[in-house]
């Protein structure tokens, strides 16, 4: 049987690192960690709630990789947004007043903390495979032949690492989608690779998502490999 070990979990603490840094007692684990989950999930969904990603283009904010921190010498929580244009994501949160529906757990833990966002700028969004994977399942529910959406998100991570200027012999993607694909009734799975995606190589710098979409036949998962170096 196969034994399937998680890319980002497998590296951390030697090229990746953890999306949340808190330290809590063994009494407080469990609270602090369900209220990590949900400041999280609020987030995600403020950002898709805003007027920028409606009108225009979803991958404009790495919605998977929002970083979220505790430090133990002051009562702040710090939540770091990734965007493409960071001046733009500010005047528009500017313009929208921060009133995440929290729910009662969520605003009695943070009573007594204060919420500080911070946003960093992604200088090269389609070498991310968190934006990679927004743009793929955008493209999947609009109902564009998968073979052809692959197509596009490999190009795009091609234009990108060319860009980033990353070496060629050490770059490399992998995208899998499973599902009803175009809306065959047998499901399957299909995957492209390009380049080389070292999984077993603890050195190398991998990136992984995995995503949903949803389309008119059913549900598509969509899971993304990216080997920086």
């Amino acid at each position: 049987m196969g034994q399937k070990v998680h890319p980002i979990g497998f590296r951390i603490g030697i090229t990746k690192e953890h999306a949340s840094k808190w330290y809590a007692k063994s009494s407080d684990y469990a609270s602090v960690m369900k209220a990590d989950d949900e400041l999280r999930e609020k987030f995600v969904k403020f950002l898709n709630s805003l007027s920028t990603l409606k009108q225009r283009k979803a991958e404009t904010i790495d919605l998977s990789k929002i970083a979220i921190s505790y430090p133990a010498t002051s009562n702040q929580i710090y939540v770091i947004i990734y965007s493409v244009s960071p001046a733009k994501l500010k005047t528009e949160l500017s313009r929208t007043p921060i009133n995440i529906d929290f729910s009662k757990f969520l605003r009695d833990h943070l009573s007594t903390r204060e919420l500080i966002v911070k946003i960093k700028r992604l200088r090269h969004p389609y070498t991310e495979p968190g934006i990679l994977a927004q743009s793929l399942t955008k493209k999947l529910e609009k109902r564009m032949p998968f073979r052809r959406a692959i197509r596009s998100a490999m190009k795009d991570f091609k234009e990108a690492a060319r860009r980033a200027k990353l070496k060629p012999r050490e770059k490399g993607i992998k995208i899998q989608i499973a599902g009803r694909l175009n809306g065959a009734e047998i499901a399957r799975s299909e995957w492209v690779r390009q380049g080389r995606v070292p999984l077993h190589t603890i050195q190398a710098d991998v990136g992984y998502i995995s995503q949903r979409a949803q389309t008119i036949y059913g549900t598509l998962g969509v899971k993304i490999w990216v080997c920086k170096r």
